[in-house]
């Protein structure tokens, strides 16, 4: 071996740089585990404590200090789906993007035919592809002289685009602003997400104006929902006194019994008697209201006088709460904000109208938004409910209703953008809240509006509203010169905290809407890493055993080596800074398998040359020099596909490519260079060294199985199951998973054992759509997928869709901690995954067949890999539909299956490339053999022993996986138990055959 002691250096470099990459995650875990013990006896918060000695030196190396911050940085991270935590994608919306952009052109045709082709585009697009090129194609259907510019030539973009550019222009336009539009969202988020304390969060850019946020850790998903979501248009309004807002909730209110009229009462009677009465009465109780029937004044009364002086109305005829509801549609669901004075019920000194039961308040909002009463809403007024819902004593929900005062133009007072500076606070009442400072336009502006609110009678309330909901809207006392304001609205700290980051960070430049997201709890993760490390190392010992027993001395230094490869991995992955993911242990467990074959090649062709008369030491030197280019062209093969998956996969996938590809690096040189230098080192100094043992000697000696004479029996055998597999696709299907369909999927653990048609029967009587349930590895686990609106918008869907999927396990005692692990796919991230993996498998395809034809010169071997390829892909989808509900395990057709399915086609063109390439080394030797069948058959005798070696270490890896590595891996590892077996009968039983059949039987003659 040439520049031994080069390699030397390199290896020992290698070691030395792995074991101080990987004493940083020695120490961050060292770190935390004190960590969690200190806040344990102090009772303190773990995450506060952290973040306290984030900037603390932790890590003492001499010259080179860290300090927590930079030793979880370089430490090696954990997935989400093996330490919890929240990985959301995020979708800025190309059209509400236009929809701002355009100017207001009333009913001109122009106008109309500009809505129609933005309704359309929305139409037909499916969350991937050029939007704007989309838009701009059904404009130019509809109006073919059509000109853009006069939509979006506004004063705001006068320098920009003129009334007289073209519709390329004003399409480059759109495309600059979109781009704009999503770099400022991401830094935006990227801010906040630095400012909420998570430790290496991971914050990228997508395809399609979408960002990806991965939050390892995190325990609140709907805290960070509030955080992505929220766009911070911070505004300050003037506010209606409650009993002048009431006064047009009442016009409201007779106009919509004038409307409806008589049929309206009755269909409300009908439902008082079948349903209850759906009043404020017990809210008014709830909230302290004296409602006792001996009452001297009823708080309804109010409502039939002077609601401007309600007290003098006492002696009016009293009304009963629940006849009132029944004769109000819309102020019989709002509680007034009164109270219990001496006089009698009266109005509180407010902006507060009144309270509105949280199961009301969508049927408040649709009759304030009919077209038939807007003429008796003030132009000038809005109304705005309460950020949160508030609770009374027994657990009712409610929310406050408002009545913001706007400008004639209808705008707020003052604009947040003048906001400069927010922190969290705490007044001398305990209660706590978030300071603002202004800039010094603002401090004048708000100097101004506070003097004009303190002076009137009585004085006016100032109302802080944030993404159109009201945070506060404190009675203004006096005049604040300072530019200084505080919101305050029944905070918790971490409320405080994250609303004070998001107005200091800025707002969203463009709405951004949760489009995927996975939750992913402690619970789960932690089983997950004990199955994963489980499987590793069962995996790794029984592949040591094996290597040991079947190769002798040369199998003790191939693990060397194969510890050496693992160290390697390992350290590179968390010097590269990728995470490691549960199927990224998988790939882990895989490439340990696949890790062994270069030298299983090198030592079954040492093998041979000693058996054929060479000397050991020339067997070993021709040995690693014949085996050198069926290595590389199978490692180049499973490249692309990790190449391939690294670009379509996201998410574990991902993971699960990098370390494929990563692992694939690290063997070559481990099994080329490492391998070759332990066993030079060995034969120097003891003069021999054995690479079999008595069990391996009497195995695989000249074997003569007439393969290609049998091809037609695997034609057959082939068909007969792909036709199988074909009538079982057309009529069973498939099982889609929810990253294929769309929606949302939960995995739950219940404390008493129940059958998944049980669980069914209660989700069918919340959840009208179909929904899935399996059972998840043990009897208490189950996996629930449904549709259930997930179309539906809004930043409380996820909870409002968790709280009716455990609302329906309350039967079996389930509860929030209940569920494991949760996620939705909305229906364009679907439709782009569907596209993607279509994508990645012909890539695949065609990537195999040229470097097939290149490196073989030849079409018959291209076509006969790609016909083997395309083989073991449809038996793949053919078994999974054969034994679809046969099985106790989930089958479901998911981006972890497709990457299963690539895996397989790297794994099966390898092999097919190590038998091709001894084809062609016969081929050469044997000039003289006119008979092409013969020469490939003594090819295919000639590589069995390596052939079947490689796939029994293989399969023994992933079998292991498969029954330990826990229930997240199983339709995973299935796939891959199915495809490596039928990749290996591939590549003897079909490619090759399909060769002999393309080139002929016989040698053509050359001239």
């Amino acid at each position: 071996m040439k520049n031994k002691g080069f390699v030397i250096t390199v290896t020992l470099s290698l070691i030395v740089f792995s074991l101080y990459q990987l004493s940083f995650t020695w120490k961050a875990r060292s770190l935390e585990s004190k960590a969690k013990e200190t806040t344990s006896k102090m009772g303190k918060s773990y995450s506060s404590y952290i973040d306290s000695i984030r900037g603390e030196v932790a890590y003492n190396l001499g010259i080179f200090k860290f300090n927590y911050a930079q030793v979880k940085q370089r430490a090696l991270n954990l997935g989400l789906d093996l330490q919890g935590g929240m990985n959301v994608t995020l979708e800025v919306s190309a059209p509400d993007i236009i929809k701002a952009l355009a100017g207001n052109q009333g009913t001109s045709k122009l106008a109309m035919d500009f809505t129609t082709a933005l309704e359309q585009a929305e139409g037909e697009y499916q969350g991937s592809g050029d939007f704007i090129a989309l838009f701009f194609e059904k404009f130019k259907t509809i109006s073919p002289s059509g000109k853009l510019a006069p939509i979006f030539a506004t004063l705001q973009n006068k320098e920009l685009i003129k009334s007289t550019s073209s519709n390329e222009e004003v399409v480059a336009y759109l495309r600059k602003v979109m781009s704009d539009k999503v770099d400022n969202t991401y830094n935006v988020l990227s801010a906040r997400i630095d400012k909420f304390g998570v430790t290496q969060p991971n914050v990228q850019q997508l395809d399609g104006g979408r960002i990806l946020v991965e939050l390892p850790g995190v325990d609140n998903p709907q805290r960070v929902r509030n955080i992505l979501q929220s766009s911070a248009e911070l505004e300050f309004w003037y506010t209606y006194q409650n009993y002048e807002a009431y006064k047009i909730l009442e016009a409201v209110n007779k106009k919509i019994i004038n409307i409806d009229g008589l049929e309206n009462k009755i269909s409300e009677e009908k439902n008082v008697q079948n349903q209850g009465v759906n009043t404020g009465d017990e809210l008014l109780e709830s909230l302290g209201v004296n409602q006792e029937e001996d009452s001297e004044v009823d708080p309804m009364d109010i409502l039939e006088g002077d609601t401007s002086n309600p007290q003098e109305d006492s002696s009016k005829t009293q009304m009963t709460a629940e006849e009132f509801a029944r004769k109000n549609p819309l102020t019989g669901k709002i509680s007034p904000y009164i109270f219990q004075g001496e006089n009698g019920a009266q109005w509180a000194p407010s902006a507060i109208i009144g309270s509105v039961q949280a199961k009301d308040k969508e049927k408040v909002e649709l009759m304030l938004d009919r077209v038939d009463v807007q003429d008796q809403i003030p132009n000038n007024v809005r109304f705005a409910w309460s950020f949160k819902p508030e609770l009374t004593d027994n657990g009712l929900e409610f929310f406050y209703l408002y009545a913001l005062k706007g400008s004639r133009s209808n705008q707020p007072a003052l604009s947040g953008d003048v906001v400069q500076s927010a922190r969290p606070s705490t007044n001398p009442n305990g209660e706590v809240g978030v300071s603002m400072s202004m800039n010094r336009d603002g401090a004048n502006e708000w100097k101004i509006i506070t003097s004009n609110a303190s002076r009137k009678t009585p004085k006016e309330c100032i109302a802080i509203v944030l993404d159109g909901q009201v945070y506060s809207a404190p009675v203004v006392q006096g005049e604040i010169p300072n530019g200084r304001s505080e919101i305050s609205g029944n905070f918790t700290q971490n409320e405080a905290q994250d609303l004070a980051n998001i107005l200091e960070t800025g707002k969203l430049p463009a709405k951004a809407q949760i489009v995927e997201e996975t939750v992913v709890g402690p619970t789960l993760g932690r089983s997950a890493i004990a199955a994963g490390i489980s499987s590793l190392l069962i995996g790794f010992i029984l592949v040591i055993f094996f290597m040991i027993i079947y190769y002798n001395t040369a199998g003790v230094y191939s693990v060397l080596a194969l510890l050496l490869n693992l160290l390697l991995i390992i350290a590179v992955l968390a010097g590269y800074g990728a995470a490691l993911t549960l199927p990224g242990m998988a790939g882990l467990v895989l490439t340990i398998g696949m890790a062994v074959d270069a030298n299983v090649l090198i030592f079954e062709r040492i093998k041979e040359e000693i058996f054929g008369g060479k000397t050991i030491k020339a067997a070993i030197k021709a040995g690693y020099k014949e085996a050198q280019s069926s290595i590389l062209d199978a490692n180049i093969t499973t490249i692309i596909v990790a190449i391939i998956l690294g670009v379509f996969g996201k998410g574990p996938v991902f993971g699960f490519a990098i370390i494929l590809g990563i692992g694939i690096c690290c063997s070559l040189f481990t099994s080329m260079l490492v391998t070759r230098l332990l066993i030079e080192w060995h034969f120097n100094r003891r003069g021999n060294i054995k690479f079999d043992t008595p069990l391996s000697k009497k195995l695989f000696t000249k074997p003569n199985f007439q393969f290609i004479k049998s091809r037609k029996v695997f034609y057959i055998v082939s068909s007969l199951i792909i036709l199988a597999g074909l009538i079982s696709l057309f009529t069973k299907g498939l099982s889609s998973g929810v990253d294929f369909k769309g929606g949302w999927s939960y995995i739950v653990q219940l404390d008493e054992t129940v059958s998944t048609a049980e669980i069914k029967s209660e989700i069918g009587k919340v959840i009208p759509d179909n929904t899935e349930v399996k059972t998840y590895g043990t009897n208490n686990q189950f996996k629930i997928t449904t549709a259930y609106r997930i179309n539906d918008k809004g930043e409380t869907l996820s909870d409002e869709v968790k709280a009716t999927v455990v609302k329906a396990l309350s039967k079996f005692k389930g509860t929030n901690e209940s569920i494991l692990s949760e996620s939705k796919v909305g229906p364009t991230i679907a439709n782009d995954t569907r596209n993607a993996s279509t994508t990645a498998i012909i890539l695949s395809l065609v990537g195999m067949f040229v470097y097939i034809v290149l490196r073989f010169r030849k079409v018959g071997f291209g076509l006969g890999a790609t016909a083997a390829l395309f083989h073991d892909i449809l038996i793949v989808f053919s078994i999974y539909s054969l034994l679809k509900g046969i099985v106790p395990f989930p089958l479901d057709i998911d981006q972890a299956f497709i990457a299963a399915i690539l895996t397989v086609v790297g794994y099966s063109i390898n092999d097919t490339v190590v038998v091709f390439d001894r084809v062609r080394e016969f081929l050469g030797l044997h000039k003289h053999e006119k008979q092409t069948a013969v020469v490939i058959n003594n090819s295919i005798n000639a590589t069995l022993s390596r052939t079947v070696v490689t796939s029994f270490t293989t399969l023994l890896v992933v079998l292991i996986l498969f029954l330990f590595g826990g229930e997240g891996l199983k339709g995973f590892t299935f796939a891959l138990l199915v495809g490596i077996l039928v990749g290996t009968y591939s590549s003897v039983g079909i490619a090759t055959p399909v060769v002999v059949d393309i080139e002929g039987e016989e040698r053509k003659n050359k001239k």
